[in-house]
C-alpha cells in the first residue's frame, strides 16, 4: 500500500455507500408505476374482491330499512281521544251488556281500532265508544248492527262490551 492509496480507498467506499442504497430504492419504488394499470389492479382484485354472487347486496341489510308493503296505512304516532257521550247515571239502563260481542272483544275479534279513541264518561269508569258505521271500530265479522253504538271496557282477556241505541244516547251526546 502507497501512501497516496491509502486516503483515496475511504472516500471511494464513502460514495459507493451513499450512492449504493440510493440504487436500490429508486428502482424498487419504480417497479408498481412501470407497470400497467391491470396488472396492478388484478393483484388487488384478488385481495379484496368486490364482485358478489348475488344482486342482493344492493339492498339495505335489515328489513326495517324497507318500506312497508303497499296497502298499510301510516302509523298514528299521535292522537288525541275525544269525548263524546257524558252518562250522569251510568251506562245502565242506555245499553245492555252483549255477551257474543264481549266473546268477541276477548278472542280480538270485535275492537276498536284506537282503544279510548271515542270516550264516554261515566262516574264509576270511562268507557271506550266505537260507532256502527265503523268509526273506531274493527269488525272482520260484520257484526254491527246499524244506529247502534258500542261502549267497550278494557280491551284485553277481560274485556266487556255494552250495545246502546244511538238516538236513545243522543241527549247525553257532547260532542266529538
Amino acid at each position: 500500500m502507497t501512501a497516496g492509496t491509502g486516503g483515496a480507498m475511504p472516500r471511494i467506499l464513502t460514495r459507493l455507500l451513499l450512492v449504493l442504497p440510493l440504487a436500490v430504492l429508486v428502482p424498487a419504488a419504480l417497479v408498481p408505476a412501470a407497470l400497467p394499470f391491470p396488472a396492478a389492479a388484478a393483484g388487488a382484485e384478488q385481495v379484496l374482491r368486490t364482485d358478489r354472487t348475488a344482486p342482493g347486496h344492493l339492498r339495505p341489510p335489515f328489513r326495517a330499512y324497507e318500506p312497508p308493503p303497499p296497502g298499510h296505512g301510516p302509523r298514528l304516532l299521535r292522537t288525541e281521544s275525544r269525548a263524546v257521550y257524558k252518562l250522569p247515571q251510568g251506562i245502565d239502563g242506555l245499553a245492555m251488556p252483549d255477551p257474543d260481542l264481549s266473546r268477541l272483544c276477548r278472542r280480538g275479534a270485535f275492537l276498536q281500532k284506537i282503544d279510548g279513541f271515542y270516550w264516554a264518561a261515566a262516574p264509576d269508569r270511562r268507557y271506550g265508544v266505537a260507532f256502527s258505521g265503523g268509526a273506531n271500530l274493527i269488525d272482520p265479522q260484520n257484526r254491527r248492527q246499524p244506529g247502534k253504538v258500542y261502549f267497550f271496557r278494557g280491551q284485553d282477556s277481560r274485556c266487556s262490551v255494552w250495545v246502546g241505541d244511538q238516538a236513545r244516547l243522543m241527549p247525553n251526546h257532547i260532542g266529538g
